[in-house]
C-alpha cells in the first residue's frame, strides 16, 4: 500500500487528486484511522492506462475489441467495449439503469472508465491469492483479469454479467446460484474459452486464501484453506462457537471443518439469494461525501441509513465485540457490508464472516510466549479499546454465554497439530479478552 503523497509522485498528480480519483474509483484504497493507503498494483493499471493512449482504432472497431452490456440479473445497465490484447475494459456508454448500477461508482449520473475496471478487477482473483499461478498456469491464462472475462463476471457473490451483444444467453439459464458449475458451453465461445474451469465461480472470488465452490444438493458452498499453519480454517469454526453464543442466526455466517484435496479448509453456505447482491462497505461509504470532521465510523453509518439500513449500529456492534474477543486483525472493509436486493433494492447488514485473521495466527511463536495479547485491528480504529468505545449498546450480550468459550475453543484449535504447541498462550491471551469483555457487558 502506498499513502497519498507516494501515489501523487508516481502518477505526477497533486495528493488532492489523488483523493479524487479514490473517490472517483479510479484508485483501490483503504482508509485506515482516517488515512488513506492506496493499493499499488491500481497505480501501476492508471498508469498504464495513461500511456497507452493514441494510435488505437476507434473504441469498439479494433480486431480485439469486444462490445458486452453489463447486466444486474435481468437488467441492463451500461454498454462496454473489452480489449481481449489489453485485457481491459476501454469504452464504457451511458447508464440505462442508475439504480441497478454498481454502488458507489456513479457519480454525477456516470461512471469513469478507470473506476469500473478497478471494481471489476476486485470481483476477480486477486494477486495476492496463496495458488494464483497454479490457477493460472491449469488455466492457460496469463493474468486473472482473463478468467474474469471468460467467466463473464458470473459470481456466487452479486448478479452482476456481462452479455456480448446480440448472443442468445439469459441469467436463468447461466447463472450460478440454480445453475451448475460444469455446463460451460453455455457460456462459452471462440473469444471467451473452451475448457470447464473458465465457468466456475472460483474464477471470481476475491481474498488471499485458495478458494473453492462446489455444489451440495441446492446449496452453494464455499470451501476455504489457511496460511498460517493452517490455522485460518480452525479460527472459523471456533468464531462460529462464538457467533452461536452472542448472536442470532441470521446475524452471521456458520462454518464448518472440510477437506479438500487432503487439506482441512472450512465450509459455508452462500449467504446469499438468487435475488441477492453482496456490496463490501468500501463501496456503500462510496455514496456520499464524508462530512467535516466526521469519523470513517460516522460516515459509514451516515452512508447506510442513506440505503434504508438503520439498524446498521446494532450490527456493527456485535461485529466489533465478536471481533475483539478473537482478536480479528483483519477486519477490512471488503469483508463487512450489506445485502441489497437486485429486485426491489432493498438493503440489510450482511451476516459476520470472515473471522479467520484472528487467535493470534498471525504472531510467531517468541512474541506469542510473552503473553501480550494485545493486537492491531479494523476498521474503525487500529486499537481495539478506542474502536470498542463506538459500541454504546451492550444490552444484547449475556455476559454467561462467554462461560466456557476458552475451553470450546481450544478443543477445535486442538484438531490442528501444528497449532498444538501453541494453545498453552493463546489460552492465556483469549482468556484475557474474554474476561475482559464479560467486565463490560457487566457493567453495561
Amino acid at each position: 500500500m502506498l499513502t497519498t503523497s507516494e501515489a501523487a509522485k508516481r502518477l505526477g498528480v497533486s495528493q488532492r487528486r489523488v483523493v479524487g480519483l479514490i473517490h472517483e474509483g479510479a484508485l483501490d484504497a483503504e482508509k485506515r484511522s482516517g488515512v488513506w493507503f492506496v493499493d499499488e498494483k491500481s497505480v501501476q493499471t492508471r498508469l498504464r492506462t495513461a500511456n497507452s493512449k493514441g494510435g488505437r482504432p476507434p473504441v469498439g472497431r479494433g480486431r480485439h475489441d469486444v462490445t458486452f452490456t453489463l447486466m444486474n440479473r435481468t437488467h441492463e445497465v451500461v454498454q462496454l467495449v473489452y480489449n481481449r490484447a489489453r485485457k481491459e475494459f476501454v469504452s464504457i456508454g451511458e447508464i440505462s439503469d442508475h439504480k441497478r448500477a454498481p454502488l458507489g461508482l456513479v457519480h454525477n449520473g456516470s461512471m469513469s472508465l478507470a473506476g469500473f475496471n478497478s471494481w471489476w478487477r476486485g470481483r476477480g482473483i486477486p494477486q495476492t491469492r496463496d495458488n494464483l499461478s497454479t490457477v493460472l498456469e491449469l488455466a492457460h491464462a496469463e493474468v486473472p483479469e482473463e478468467l474474469l472475462y471468460r467467466n463473464l463476471g458470473l459470481s456466487l457473490s452479486d448478479q452482476y454479467w456481462i452479455c456480448p451483444v446480440d448472443a442468445p444467453l439469459r441469467w436463468e439459464d447461466i447463472n450460478f446460484f440454480t445453475n451448475g458449475f460444469e455446463t460451460s458451453s453455455r457460456l462459452t465461445a471462440p473469444q471467451f474459452g473452451d475448457s470447464a474451469q473458465d465457468a466456475h465461480p472460483d474464477n471470481t472470488s476475491d481474498g488471499n486464501l485458495a478458494k473453492h465452490w462446489i455444489v451440495h444438493g441446492k446449496k452453494r458452498i464455499l470451501q476455504k484453506g489457511g496460511q498460517h499453519n493452517s490455522q485460518e480454517p480452525y479460527n472459523e469454526v471456533v468464531a462460529t462457537s462464538l457467533h452461536k453464543r452472542l448472536l442470532k442466526r441470521r446475524q452471521y455466517v456458520p462454518y464448518s471443518l472440510g477437506s479438500l484435496n487432503g487439506e482441512v479448509v472450512c465450509e459455508c453456505a452462500d449467504f446469499l439469494s438468487d435475488e441477492e447482491e453482496y456490496i463490501p462497505a468500501h463501496y456503500v461509504q462510496r455514496i456520499k461525501s464524508a462530512e467535516p470532521s466526521q469519523s470513517d465510523y460516522a460516515h459509514y453509518v451516515a452512508c447506510c441509513e442513506e440505503l434504508g439500513v438503520y439498524d446498521i449500529e446494532h450490527a456493527l456492534a456485535c461485529m466489533m465485540v465478536c471481533d475483539d474477543v478473537i482478536a480479528n486483525h483483519d477486519r477490512h472493509w471488503r469483508n463487512f457490508g450489506i445485502v441489497r436486493n437486485v429486485e426491489t433494492l432493498e438493503c440489510r447488514p450482511a451476516p459476520l464472516f470472515d473471522s479467520g485473521s484472528s487467535l493470534w495466527c498471525n504472531v510467531d511463536m517468541k512474541t506469542l510466549k510473552t503473553g501480550d495479547a494485545a493486537f492491531r485491528c479494523k476498521p474503525f480504529d487500529d486499537r481495539p479499546s478506542r474502536q470498542l468505545m463506538l459500541v454504546h449498546d451492550f444490552s444484547w450480550a449475556n455476559e454467561k454465554a462467554l462461560d466456557g468459550f476458552v475451553d470450546e475453543a481450544l478443543e477445535i484449535l486442538g484438531q490442528n497439530e501444528w497449532i498444538t504447541p501453541r494453545l498453552p498462550y493463546v489460552k492465556k491471551n483469549l482468556e484475557h479478552r474474554v474476561h475482559r469483555m464479560q467486565h463490560i457487558f457487566e457493567w453495561e
